[in-house]
């Protein structure tokens, strides 16, 4: 939804500008009835304010269709229902991924409480959740006050750098991120899978006395293996070929009101604000693709000389392939936008089978389109027959998934269209005419200095 240039002014008066996401604005939260609403109500209210609309359902809820006549009714799922044991029809796992297949990004937030219907979900992303009974402790970074299940963690330590841009610079430098009674998890071998907060190396799984009641020796005859550091996954999220975004956070607690743009106590004595709005704002800015979206505007290709493409080029043809790249942004003003996409590592492929042709896109100065940045490359055409693609993929993480295949074929050259003189042939242009040449003189010489028919009577009566 796209908010006209000179109407966004006067509707952001109003309160009506349309979402940042570039898909859509329509939120569907799903809450189990143990979660009070009012306890995450900051949260809520941020999302309001970036243009969303949010429908609160339950997870019981038989109106709460996801698709309907094979549309979205909802641009978002926010699934807040770790513990729920049943489902309605419409939100059952299998109506999710269903879902998701046509492009709703989702944001889950769980806990230790995790049902196995729940579990069995989450493993089809390739996602391993610790045991229930277990929880993320640590007892050297926690506030004075708090239990060992309230960790502190330093986002210099606890985010990945190569995160591209789904946590911001300014969030993984700032204050500590309360992540309290949290479950763990460990990634698979999915490569679609990025690991965006993981455990501080002091942390571990195990029983929280406070909760539990019980001893954390415990733990230790558990046949759960113990994580630490970067192995033990706290939030993760996974992005689709199709660009369809998905959020695993492990606690719920990330976003209540207790720790949303408060101060919390270190064991040093200090007062720290905590980061966890920054941290799970950047984070469903980038679920919801409000940042990292970069999408093709146009894709070109032609002949040396020529400004249209062509469907058959030939072989040695010097062939140009343009390429226009648009990333989303929002506006001073609370809209969506599209501006230049900037990168130095974009590449073409020619192929037909197996690239023929690889050569690196770059940056055309010279021309300035009116949204995004144009990308040029210029090669020969190889002296192979056949049909080739021209082909562009990009895959980096934190921006969405880049793919562009245009087909045409490379031919031979016409009859009429081979040099009348090869130019490495003339030895063997001089070669025939000088034989021919030298015959003719031969044949010449020849005829004129034969016996005449006088010669040949004085001979004959010689004899």
């Amino acid at each position: 939804m796209r908010t006209s240039f000179f109407l966004a002014p006067f509707l952001s008066l109003l309160g009506l500008i349309s979402a940042r996401s570039s898909t859509g604005d329509k939120v569907l939260v799903v809450l189990e009835p143990s979660v009070q609403k009012d306890d995450y109500s900051k949260f809520w209210k941020s999302l309001k304010d970036r243009g969303f609309e949010l429908t609160f359902k339950e997870p019981k809820d038989k109106d709460a269709e996801l698709v309907k006549y094979g549309e979205l009714n909802y641009d978002h799922l926010i699934m807040y229902a770790p513990g729920a044991k049943s489902f309605s029809p419409s939100l059952s796992p299998k109506s999710i991924l269903n879902a998701q297949f046509s492009g709703l990004n989702t944001l889950y937030f769980l806990s230790p409480d995790l049902t196995e219907s729940n579990r069995e979900l989450l493993r089809e992303y390739d996602i391993e959740f610790i045991e229930p009974s277990l929880t993320l402790l640590d007892a050297f970074n926690h506030p004075p006050e708090s239990s060992i299940s309230t960790v502190l963690l330093p986002p210099t330590s606890s985010i990945p750098d190569s995160n591209g841009e789904i946590i911001s610079a300014s969030t993984s430098s700032g204050g500590p991120i309360v992540y309290s009674s949290g479950t763990v998890h460990t990634t698979g071998q999915n490569p679609f899978l990025v690991d965006i907060l993981h455990a501080t190396k002091s942390s571990y799984i195990g029983k929280d006395k406070a909760s539990k009641g019980e001893d954390n020796d415990n733990a230790s005859k558990s046949k759960e293996p113990i994580l630490n550091g970067k192995k033990a996954t706290l939030v993760s999220a996974l992005q689709s070929r199709d660009n369809v975004r998905i959020g695993f956070v492990g606690t719920g607690q990330l976003i209540k009101d207790d720790w949303w743009g408060t101060e919390v106590a270190t064991k040093e004595g200090k007062s720290i604000k905590t980061g966890n709005a920054d941290f799970i704002s950047d984070f469903s800015k980038w679920i919801f693709q409000e940042t990292g979206v970069v999408k093709i505007i146009d894709s070109t290709h032609y002949r040396k000389g020529e400004t249209e493409p062509r469907e058959l080029y030939t072989k040695k043809d010097e062939i140009t392939y343009s390429l226009t790249l648009a990333k989303h942004y929002t506006t001073s003003n609370g809209t969506s936008a599209w501006g230049p996409f900037e990168v130095d590592d974009l590449q073409l492929d020619f192929t037909m089978l197996d690239p023929h042709v690889r050569t690196a896109l770059t940056q055309d100065k010279s021309t300035s389109a009116e949204i995004g940045t144009n990308y040029k490359a210029k090669f020969i055409a190889p002296d192979r027959h056949g049909v080739f693609k021209f082909v562009v993929g990009y895959w980096r993480t934190g921006w969405s998934y880049i793919q562009s295949s245009t087909t045409a074929s490379v031919v031979p050259l016409r009859h009429d269209e081979y040099p009348r003189f090869i130019t490495g042939a003339w030895p063997y242009y001089i070669g025939a005419c000088s034989t021919s040449v030298t015959f003719l003189i031969f044949c010449a010489l020849w005829v004129s200095l034969g016996e005449t028919d006088k010669d040949r009577k004085g001979k004959k009566k010689a004899e």
